[in-house]
């Protein structure tokens, strides 16, 4: 393969570090490429892009390595990696930050922390920024600052021509919109993101613990109650395991008021691990990502919850977790929305599931290969019940065995992002297995 004209750190196959720069989050991801390109700069992804059109490559786009299905990465493909592009620029003026795409959450919230900024991002310290904002991007920060994206307002991106791109509200906006909830490698590389801040040094972290399997079900109830009319400075994420329930959020005030908003899951009998505590926000972002492991191989995904369920559906979705292959790793995952992501307009970003109360996902990660198949079965069994409660699917919880996907992840956007798409990638070369068609495929 003649690889002149690629510039940056180009590794190929024949490497010794070519296995380890293959090596998704996702350890069940095994993908070949051609070779993986680390751009340092702008330049060496305009020479990545123009490379591929010569040599009729196919490519793909990572950040951060963190698609659940791996589509970052493909076999005899060219990964065009960002991960080398992580400056960042604060600008305390006029409270804004300008973010390259390949930065890391931990990296962008220590620095954003020692300028005295808080950021809604998500919860997995080394996430991406591009992965996680291009698709919405939720944390326990998003009931009061919004999605991530939602704090977006210009972005960068080198397009299938070369061309470097900016997109705000006044230049390229159709493509900006677009961006905000659909961006994921479907329209371009992306370069850079600026981001409006907000200053907060200090949350009330959240932690809940019940050890009891009789508390499931109560907690599942207590938790869509509890959304109802909720305070937005309060965000949470619940798991429901075999042996009981765990809480987790953060709010924007002090412990004794989040005491009082926690009462219906403190009334819950059984709990055995309670804290309430303010502390710096980076403190609080540091203890909720070490839940996260360095790396697993996983099965996982999460659908959109608009409607109060009955009774039996809860308890299905109990019976559900009895039926999980495993106690410590397996679990239903609740998070929650409303709040700032619902007080806007439903068509102000290519994000379309504004409405919804929360989503439910379903995930399970296994050690040894031959318990893959049973974990797998698991959660597509768990899936297609989920599916018959919700509405749509997360973009960022990506599903590869999902029907009619791109209604799913877009809604009634769909259409508008079929034209964008044909307007600034009209030859499909940002093209994946779930990326955006430029026509209806029925």
């Amino acid at each position: 393969m003649n690889c002149q004209g690629l510039t940056g750190k180009v590794i190929l196959p024949c490497d010794a570090e070519y296995n380890c720069a293959r090596q998704e989050y996702n350890e069940a991801i095994n993908k070949c490429p051609l070779a993986i390109c680390y751009c340092r700069n702008i330049q060496d992804i305009v020479n990545a892009v123009l490379w591929s059109e010569r040599q009729g490559i196919q490519v793909r786009i990572r950040s951060g390595g963190h698609h659940y299905e791996g589509y970052s990465v493909g076999t005899d493909k060219l990964v065009i990696d960002t991960s080398c592009m992580n400056g960042i620029k604060v600008n305390s003026e006029d409270d804004t930050v300008e973010v390259q795409a390949g930065t890391r959450l931990m990296h962008l919230y220590k620095t954003l922390y020692n300028s005295g900024y808080t950021f809604p991002g998500g919860t997995c310290p080394t996430v991406g920024i591009s992965g996680l904002v291009l698709g919405g991007g939720i944390g326990l920060s998003t009931r009061y600052l919004g999605l991530t994206t939602d704090s977006l307002i210009e972005a960068q991106m080198v397009d299938a021509s070369g061309n470097l791109l900016t997109a705000n509200n006044c230049h390229n906006v159709k493509l900006f919109w677009a961006l905000r909830g659909a961006g994921g490698g479907n329209f371009g590389v992306m370069t850079s993101y600026k981001f409006h801040l907000k200053k907060i040094n200090k949350v009330t972290l959240i932690r809940l613990k019940w050890d009891n399997k009789s508390a499931r079900l109560g907690f599942l109830q207590a938790w869509q109650e509890w959304l109802r009319n909720l305070d937005p400075r309060i965000s949470a994420f619940g798991r429901i395991y075999k042996p009981g329930p765990l809480l987790f959020g953060f709010f924007y005030g002090y412990p004794e008021e989040a005491r009082q908003l926690l009462e219906p899951f403190l009334s819950i009998p059984g709990i055995t691990y309670e804290n309430i505590e303010y502390v710096d926000f980076i403190d609080a972002v540091k203890i909720i990502g070490a839940l996260y492991p360095l790396r697993e191989a996983f099965k996982a995904t999460g659908r959109f919850i608009e409607r109060q369920l009955s009774y039996c559906e809860l308890e299905k979705i109990i019976d559900l977790i009895e039926a999980a292959p495993t106690e410590d790793n397996s679990f239903i995952g609740l998070y929650s929305l409303g709040g700032a992501v619902r007080a806007m307009k439903t068509d102000s970003t290519a994000f379309f599931y504004r409405q919804a109360n929360y989503i439910m996902g379903i995930s399970s990660s296994w050690e040894s290969e031959a318990a893959a198949p049973v974990v797998e079965e698991w959660v597509a069994s768990g899936f297609k019940y989920i599916y018959t409660l919700s509405v749509g699917s997360y973009v960022n919880f990506p599903y590869n065995n999902l029907p009619n996907y791109e209604c799913a992840y877009y809604g009634e956007h769909i259409e508008e992002l079929r034209s964008i798409k044909k307007e600034y990638d009209p030859h499909n070369v940002f093209e994946f297995p779930q990326s955006i068609k430029t026509v209806y495929c029925g």
